[in-house]
């Protein structure tokens, strides 16, 4: 008499957190692209990191630092995601996709900043 094999669980939610997730490394690549340009000065402006915690922890760890607490939020927004969608599935999924539009909406914006404010010729008038 041996062991049951258990059936490993299936993700639940694979193409919404493959969207969230897919959004949340656009912002870091933004971000990244949007911080360096306005440091080595090829903005009309200086651009700032907009979220207070994420600013700080730039500040303090770098912009490493602040890739990793942004994928740490992504993860730790797919975990709760995944754990609500076992006992509540329209909810788990209506999580992911709030959160996917929510981050999509600041990827636009930081397309939107970039192409108003990078002194790039090839990007000039895109917008």
């Amino acid at each position: 008499m041996g062991r049951q094999k258990r059936k490993p669980k299936r993700i639940q939610y694979e193409t919404l957190i493959s969207w969230f997730v897919l959004v949340s490394v656009l912002d870091i690549v933004l971000t990244f692209l949007i911080l360096r340009y306005s440091a080595e000065g090829r903005t009309r402006s200086t651009l700032i990191e907009g979220n207070p915690i994420a600013r700080w922890i730039l500040q303090h760890a770098g912009f490493a630092g602040m890739a990793v607490f942004k994928l740490l939020i992504t993860g730790f927004v797919c975990v709760i995601a995944e754990v609500v969608g076992q006992h509540r599935p329209v909810l788990g999924a209506r999580l992911l996709r709030v959160g996917t539009l929510i981050v999509a909406a600041v990827v636009v914006y930081s397309v939107l900043l970039l192409s108003g404010n990078v002194n790039l010729p090839y990007l000039n008038g895109w917008c």
